[in-house]
Order: structure tokens, then C-alpha cells, then sequence
């Protein structure tokens, strides 16, 4: 009853939170959230629940408050211009868990010239799924422990208008270092001359589409091999990607798709699945849908996501939420 209360607290808190923080906010958005995951012993430990404000203007960035029926979370976000070299994006974020664990986690990215740099790191005393259930089975890979730190890096430099170096490294309970070369090429198609064209003009063309290849090679702890990945977008909003790994005792593949307007206009669709049986500390196999659909006045997500975790064992999940966008308040 002490759990259930702290929890029940936390959402009062946020209400007030997000009353006050709106009052001042120029452009923000309300955010609801249910979600369920197999496994749990008891509907607590199974059920999830969270109500939120984000994109809340402090301080020239923005925040995000929440609070779920297992943990209260806050962000920040801002961006700096750095002229005439690019920009700075970081984002700080801390989970506390009504059982008195935290996670704390900071990212930047950065543009420099032909220099891209991301750069990320967390320490935490709770698991990922404990805030989150639905981490477990993300498309990127989470440090599933309940106690320990991560930190990774990736430059990439723009050699040309196609072509780029990736150089970058995770470290933490699998260090692990990666390198490669990205070859880019956009699809153009000719377009019919119109009847006011001049004929001595070149004809006019448009970009139908890009196609990225990917190759290079992984290594560290329990992990050895070549990669290589093809990507394929187009203007319209559909984007493919095909990744490989291949080693002498090491293998794996991840696959993603999506597209925009296919549930009706503004909605997205989303799939992925990914199996990485060298991770000793992410979740090797995962796989998920995520829909999104203007609803009302605001946004519809639903996401269903499961795989098998580092003890073999299988579970799903699944999380509706719905985003109302607020109307910004005249100064």
C-alpha cells in the first residue's frame, strides 16, 4: 500500500507541475501513457501508467516533467548555434523509482564543419524496464542491468558530398569499437518538359529517392566481424534499412521499415526487429511495431514490442499514449 501510495503522490505532483509549467508555457504538450508487460508477478509489476508535460520553454530550452506509476522523470533539452561551424544539441534526462533507485543520462550531438560528433553516457541504479517496460525490447539496444554506467561515441566526416567516414566505440560491461564507410547516392528522375519549357534548356529532374551502403567492421568483448547495410529513403517519407554482421563466432541482422500517411494522413508506421546474440548486456532479440495517428486535436501512439531476453526467456509488451498539443499563450 506504501508503493501504491508514493505512486498515486507522484502523478498528483505532476498534475500541479504541469498546471504551473503551462501557465508560463509559450507552445507545450500534455502526454498520457498506459502501458502492459508480461512477466510481472502482480498487476503492479505489470501494468504501467504516465501522465507528462513536455516541450515546456525554460530557460531558452525545453523541459519534459513526467510521472508514472513507477517513477518520476524529468529532461532538458537545448540547442546552441556555434557560427559558422554548425551546432550543439544535449539533452539531459533523471529517473528516480519510488523504490529509491535513479538513472541519469546526458547526450550531445554536434556539427562541425564535415564533422558530425555524438557522444552519450548513463549511470544508473535501476534497470532501464523498470521505468520504461517497453526498453527492454527497443530498437536500439539498452544496458539491461539494475546497476552500472555506459558511455559511447561516433564521429563521422563528411569526405565528400557521398562519401563518409564512421569511426566510434561503446563502453561500459561490453566495450566494443566500430569503423566504416558510408557511400551515398541519390536517385534522380528526369521530368517531362512542360509546353512553355525552351528546348535548348536542360531538362529538369528531381531526387526520387537515396540509397546508402554501409561497410566496416565491429570488435570487442564478444564480438568480431565484418559489417555491412544498405539504407533506401525517399522524400515521400518510406525508409528501409538492412544491417549485417558477420564473423568467425560472431552474427547478427537487424531490419527496419517505415512510412508516413499510410493509416491516413499525418500517421506514421514503424517496424523493426533486430537479433544480436553476441550482446551480454541488451536484449539479444527484438522486434516491435509503433503507429502513430492524428486524433483529435492531438496524437495517437500505440506501440507493441517482445523478443526473447538475455535468459531466454520471452515476453511482449504493449503502450498506448496519446499527445495533446496546447496552443502557445501570446506574450
Amino acid at each position: 500500500m506504501t508503493v501504491l501510495r508514493n505512486r498515486c503522490r507522484g502523478l498528483a505532483v505532476l498534475g500541479a507541475l504541469a498546471v504551473a509549467g503551462l501557465g508560463s508555457a509559450s507552445a507545450a504538450s500534455v502526454d498520457f501513457g498506459v502501458a502492459y508487460r508480461s512477466g510481472g508477478d502482480t498487476l503492479l509489476e505489470s501494468a504501467w501508467a504516465r501522465v507528462g508535460v513536455d516541450d515546456l520553454n525554460v530557460l531558452g530550452g525545453a523541459v519534459r516533467l513526467g510521472a508514472s506509476t513507477r517513477a518520476g522523470d524529468a529532461a532538458y533539452t537545448r540547442t546552441l548555434a556555434v557560427p559558422p561551424l554548425g551546432a550543439v544539441t544535449s539533452t539531459s534526462s533523471v529517473a528516480v523509482t519510488y523504490s529509491g533507485g535513479v538513472r541519469l543520462a546526458s547526450r550531445a550531438t554536434a556539427t562541425l564543419g564535415p564533422v558530425a560528433l555524438d557522444v552519450g553516457g548513463s549511470y544508473f541504479t535501476a534497470s532501464a524496464g523498470v521505468v520504461d517496460p517497453l526498453a527492454v525490447w527497443s530498437e536500439a539496444a539498452v544496458d539491461q542491468r539494475d546497476r552500472g554506467w555506459t558511455a559511447d561515441a561516433t564521429a563521422r566526416y563528411r569526405v565528400n558530398r557521398t562519401l563518409v567516414a564512421v569511426v566510434g566505440g561503446e563502453f561500459g560491461a561490453q566495450p566494443q569499437g566500430l569503423a566504416g564507410v558510408e557511400i551515398r547516392r541519390d536517385l534522380i528522375r528526369t521530368l517531362p518538359p512542360a509546353e512553355d519549357d525552351d528546348p535548348a534548356a536542360p531538362p529538369e529532374t528531381e531526387v526520387t529517392g537515396t540509397v546508402t551502403w554501409r561497410v566496416g567492421a565491429r570488435v570487442g568483448r564478444n564480438v568480431l566481424g565484418a559489417t555491412a547495410g544498405v539504407s533506401y529513403g525517399t522524400p515521400q517519407g518510406l525508409n528501409l534499412r538492412l544491417d549485417g554482421l558477420l564473423g568467425p563466432d560472431s552474427v547478427g541482422v537487424s531490419a527496419s521499415a517505415g512510412a508516413a500517411d499510410v493509416l491516413g494522413e499525418g500517421s506514421t508506421l514503424r517496424v523493426y526487429g533486430a537479433y544480436e546474440p553476441w550482446r551480454t548486456v541488451g536484449t539479444p532479440l527484438r522486434a516491435g511495431v509503433e503507429v502513430t495517428a492524428p486524433v483529435g486535436s492531438g496524437t495517437l501512439g500505440l506501440t507493441v514490442s517482445g523478443g526473447r531476453d538475455l535468459s531466454g526467456q520471452a515476453g511482449v509488451a504493449a503502450r498506448a499514449t496519446y499527445r495533446l498539443e496546447l496552443p502557445g499563450r501570446e506574450p
